[in-house]
């Protein structure tokens, strides 16, 4: 039985805490995983979010260093855009100062942060369900395919899985010693989880789980609870709020409120895009087809087999447990985020990553005796019991990794390699043919390929992008004549000469710059020198 210990006005007398050796070498395997193809380009899985986050970092390290306002190559000279709060491209563009720009150090920042959600939800578990299920909690982050691939992307879905296990901790430890600065910290790692992320505003749930778990009713009314959640909340509305307004001024934004994947009516008249909506519809919601894929990705992508077998079991060990109010909340807010967004749930796996740390929790009720040296030397020696559990944790973790298909999924390493290597080549070829002022306009993708920055951030260039589908004559020469768009590029020629053949034929006027036999899908047009 999980004991708890009575609110006091002050931290109790504890002696100091020995090394958790267990944990380092949890967390020592957290990195160990995520250090794996550190050096491989942002080419690999969802490279479009990678390289636009690579992108905007570009933009802070090359221009201005205003953290309000973020910049993409696909805006043309003024390609400030409406998105969440640019912590990690800031962060990465400040280290790029010192370092040079490097797809491996923007990968470390995302481990960081990934590492830190996996010490602090060892430090989370440990609180409300003992040290044992603290170590298994941690254990299934750090090993989890889903999280450890995404823990070493370049996306911002990281460090919002870190704040949002940080707020929770953060509040609980203030329910210890309620101090005006504990309440500070909670506050700002609350906002700091959903700026930077707009899905994490469920955390208000575990922390309303956390409240009610250490005072009951009244620690749901605790005038700093209630006070830091709306400062919180209040600053999130304001920046998302400030990312509309920047979308109404310059037409750019990243998917928050506005659909992606647009141009304002000046730059592109007439033209009509495909864009994708990340909320729910009816025919997804039921299709058999969606839940059953939302079940294989938690059992073999997000948890692995034991990890998911170990969750589904942990209301019979947390039932009489107020803290279970934490996992159950927490569980029950991320069901209705995948109700409400599940045509992005469909599409992205990286949108179940807020799910994990429930998960985790509950897997780490259920598997905390196989953690657990005193459980474990009933059956062998001390230190003979604790090596075997460990090798034997470590393959089964190396097995639901194998077994997951991230590997060919995600990482790529098979099937013919990442998609998206070719535009590494393609970038090269660029910047030696076009000159560096230079503005582009692109055709990356068959569709949902407007706002792409692939060729744009490879060639080190700035312009607007379009798929086939969007593109026209009439775009590109509005672009021409009215915006000082010099080049048109496209990374796909055969397909468009396939299904555009009136942009081909508008092409036909100007001048095709050579480009190497080698590449036959890339494609340069000089817009300003009309076959005479």
């Amino acid at each position: 039985m999980i004991q708890y210990a009575a609110v006091a006005s002050s931290d109790p007398p504890v002696d100091r805490p020995s090394i958790d050796w267990a944990a380092v070498s949890i967390v020592l395997l957290a990195v160990a995983f995520r250090l794996y193809r550190v050096d491989v380009p942002l080419v690999d899985g969802h490279s479009w979010r990678q390289v636009t986050n690579a992108d905007i970092a570009r933009h802070f390290t090359e221009g201005s260093l205003n953290l309000f306002v973020p910049r993409v190559s696909w805006g043309g000279l003024n390609g400030v855009v409406g998105m969440e709060f640019p912590l990690l491209q800031y962060v990465t563009g400040l280290l790029w100062l010192l370092t040079g720009e490097s797809h491996v150090i923007a990968r470390l920042v995302s481990i960081a942060f990934s590492v830190s959600a996996v010490v602090t939800i060892y430090f989370l578990g440990t609180r409300l369900y003992g040290r044992p299920a603290g170590r298994a909690a941690a254990f299934l982050l750090a090993v989890s395919p889903g999280a450890v691939y995404f823990g070493r992307a370049f996306m911002s879905d990281t460090p919002m899985l870190a704040f949002m296990i940080g707020a929770v901790l953060a509040w609980d430890r203030y329910f210890d010693r309620p101090t005006p600065a504990r309440a500070w910290t909670a506050s700002l790692l609350t906002a700091l989880a959903a700026l930077v992320k707009l899905p994490a505003i469920l955390v208000l749930a575990p922390i309303a789980g956390v409240a009610w778990s250490r005072r009951g009713w009244s620690g749901l009314w605790d005038r700093a609870l209630v006070a830091g959640c709306a400062a919180a909340v209040g600053t999130v509305v304001a920046w998302y709020w400030y990312a509309d307004w920047i979308y109404l001024q310059t037409g750019l934004t990243q998917a928050v409120f506005r659909p992606s994947g647009t141009y304002p009516q000046d730059l592109a008249p007439g033209v009509v895009y495909t864009s994708v909506s990340h909320f729910a519809t009816w025919e997804r919601l039921t299709d058999g087809a969606f839940w059953w894929e939302m079940l294989l990705r938690f059992w073999r992508l997000h948890l692995t087999p034991i990890g998911f077998v170990g969750a589904v079991l942990a209301p019979f060990f947390v039932w009489r447990s107020r803290s279970g109010a934490v996992i159950g909340l927490w569980t029950l807010a991320g069901i209705m985020l995948l109700v409400v967004s599940a045509e992005g749930q469909y599409l992205h796996e990286f949108h179940q990553l807020p799910y994990l740390p429930p998960l985790a929790l509950a897997f780490g009720l259920t598997a905390a005796p196989l953690f657990d040296e005193s459980f474990l030397s009933r059956f062998a020696p001390r230190r003979m019991a604790v090596a075997v559990a460990g090798i034997t944790l470590t393959v089964v973790a190396i097995l639901g990794f194998q077994g997951s298909g991230v590997l060919p999924n995600l990482y790529r390493v098979k099937a013919g390699g990442p998609a998206a290597v070719h535009f590494l080549e393609f970038g090269s070829v660029v910047q030696g043919s076009i000159p560096p002022d230079a503005l582009l306009v692109t055709v990356d993708y068959t569709e949902f390929g407007a706002n792409s920055p692939m060729l744009l951030y490879y060639a080190r260039r700035q312009g607007w992008s379009f798929d086939i589908s969007s593109i026209s004559p009439y775009a590109i020469e509005n672009l021409r004549v009215r915006h000082g768009a010099r080049y048109f590029v496209s990374s796909n020629r055969r397909e468009l000469e396939g299904v555009r053949i009136q942009v081909l034929d508008y092409l036909a006027g100007f001048e095709r710059v050579d480009t190497p036999a080698r590449l036959p899908d890339l494609l340069i047009v000089d817009l300003q020198r009309p076959v005479r």
